[in-house]
């Protein structure tokens, strides 16, 4: 056990010390997933993302032609890109001829502990295409107008797949086209406040950060569009669940996370978040922290659902995820 590091002793405590050092020292955000989540090479990561916009559940290659200029956000999947490909091609799809954006700012959930509800980097994505350069002068201006410090967490970025998916699809539309930065932020899991300590913390910093972005949003002078990139229920054994998943319980569960995105598509964050809590999120809806943000930041007036998808697995578990437009 000791060989392996997984003895809570002085040898593993220094290598973990030594990875988050590495880390924070380090101006580049390695590629975590290239080879194994998508294709390292990037003609081979080219043809595949092209599958993606071309098979049956996709859209389409995205025109050329007759684009528009007004979209304000998306909300992506991510879901493994073997799992979900057609469903990001959707919002990507929108993005590439809707959106004349220069900046994205992209909300990714964190899937591991953190102490903050917000951890910002300003480091350099690495992607089988080239790199994705955040804009460090926005940054900067956002953590200067807050009180918590959102880098503190910023070692959970290092392995967290939900904001390097995005840069792999934004590289993919515009690395022989334009120039973009991003604004890498992880959502961590909050609920409604409460009267009791925690819930004290997490409405205080929800709402500093929330201001401190639109500030620096309306501050920056840009051409932004926001990304959610968010899964929706993850129901079934792996996730605790004992119900059959027969074709009635994944039709309810279709219902469900419909209803509850009618008020996204309404851009009701109230109605969005009560209609989570109202079951104490039995259908864990790990997006929950990033589309309550999107909704409270986005400067929009409408929204339409482009892509619901089911993604079920041999131990009777499934994930469910959507693409969506905002304009």
């Amino acid at each position: 056990m000791d060989n392996n590091l997984l003895l809570d002793n002085s040898r593993s405590k220094e290598f973990i010390k030594k990875l988050k050092d590495d880390f924070r020292n380090s101006t580049i955000r390695k590629d975590a997933h290239a080879g194994t989540a998508y294709e390292a090479d990037k003609d081979k990561l080219k043809d595949q993302i092209d599958s993606f916009f071309v098979s049956k559940d996709g859209p389409g290659m995205p025109s050329q032609s007759s684009q528009t200029k007004r979209l304000k956000g998306v909300i992506a999947p991510h879901i493994d890109i073997g799992c979900g490909g057609p469903c990001f091609a959707w919002a990507y799809k929108e993005i590439a001829e809707s959106s004349d954006a220069e900046l994205f700012i992209i909300l990714g959930i964190a899937h591991t502990g953190t102490k903050n509800l917000f951890a910002l980097t300003d480091k350099t994505f690495e992607t089988p295409f080239g790199s994705v350069e955040t804009d460090k002068d926005f940054l900067n201006s956002l953590q200067k107008k807050s009180r918590t410090d959102y880098f503190e967490d910023e070692f959970v970025h290092k392995d967290e797949h939900s904001i390097g998916f995005q840069a792999v699809f934004l590289k993919y539309l515009y690395h022989q086209k334009k120039n973009f930065n991003i604004i890498p932020i992880l959502c961590s899991s909050f609920g409604e406040a409460d009267k009791n300590e925690t819930g004290s913390v997490q409405a205080y910093q929800f709402k500093e950060f929330v201001t401190s972005l639109k500030e620096t949003i309306k501050e920056s002078g840009k051409k932004i569009c926001i990304i959610a990139s968010v899964d929706l229920a993850h129901v079934g054994s792996r996730f605790g669940d004992t119900e059959l998943q027969d074709a009635a319980y994944l039709d309810k569960l279709r219902a469900d996370d419909t209803d509850m995105l009618k008020y996204v598509e309404n851009l009701d964050a109230e109605g969005f978040n009560n209609s989570v809590q109202k079951d104490r999120n039995s259908r864990k809806i790990c997006g929950y922290p990033a589309i309550n943000t999107l909704l409270n930041i986005i400067d929009a007036s409408e929204s339409k659902l482009l892509k619901y998808t089911q993604y079920a697995d041999e131990t009777n578990s499934t994930v469910s995820f959507a693409s969506m437009s905002f304009y």
